[in-house]
């Protein structure tokens, strides 16, 4: 399941580089020194969300599966539901909002689906916040139950793990939902994921499974 996971996000990745590399290209390359070319878009920019939607989907109901695999308690199967139904509505959201942007591709209609792009980033952000607490939460119960120096050496790292890339995703969350919110009409939100790689589903999830296979390896 791990393997499939990756390797599916993995080509996801690579479709976005090629089409985010395009837009790069009309803006940098083809329409170099023509101003007016800030005012129109390529077909690929309305790509842009739909992938990054798809890919977020992909690694947050992967660890709805991690989440419903590791608690049989009720509370943690609901909150499994609901992280594979938030994740489902931010891709669903970013599809259908970029697909309406891709029949006309013009500024004034960019502008229209603010609120539909919001809350695209919105659920994704929560979806994220659900996970990590989740996550953090199985882990510490585990450790606080398991009587071997092995298991809790392997389950102390892993809630470091958790809580280290957590903290990074929600600072990200945080700073392109409020820069989404307060700065329309900019392009401010995209900052974040330029800073930080962990924004992605991909770097995130393939950082958390390399990780775990080496600290079962080293110990």
């Amino acid at each position: 399941m791990a393997s499939c996971t990756v390797w599916v996000l993995f080509i996801l990745e690579l479709v976005q580089t090629a089409t985010t590399t395009h837009q790069a290209w009309y803006y940098g390359v083809s329409s170099w020194n023509d101003p007016g070319a800030l005012l129109t878009f390529p077909w690929s920019a309305s790509t842009v969300p739909i992938m990054a939607g798809i890919i977020a989907a992909v690694a947050q109901i992967f660890y709805a599966w991690r989440i419903w695999a590791l608690s049989s308690n009720w509370v943690f199967r609901v909150m499994a539901v609901l992280i594979v139904l938030l994740a489902l509505l931010q891709s669903l959201t970013a599809i259908v909002a970029s697909g309406i942007f891709l029949a006309f591709l013009t500024p004034q209609k960019l502008q229209s689906l603010h609120p539909e792009f919001e809350l695209w980033v919105s659920a994704s952000f929560v979806t994220d916040v659900l996970i990590a607490g989740c996550m953090l939460w199985i882990l510490y119960t585990a450790k606080s139950h398991t009587v071997w120096a092995r298991s809790n050496s392997i389950i102390g790292k892993l809630i470091g793990i958790t809580v280290g890339t957590g903290l990074a995703i929600a600072l990200c969350g945080v700073l392109t939902l409020a820069l989404f919110v307060t700065t329309v009409g900019a392009s401010f939100q995209y900052l974040p994921a330029y800073v930080s790689p962990l924004s992605s589903g991909m770097p995130r999830l393939t950082a958390r499974l390399l990780r775990r296979a080496y600290i079962w390896g080293k110990l």
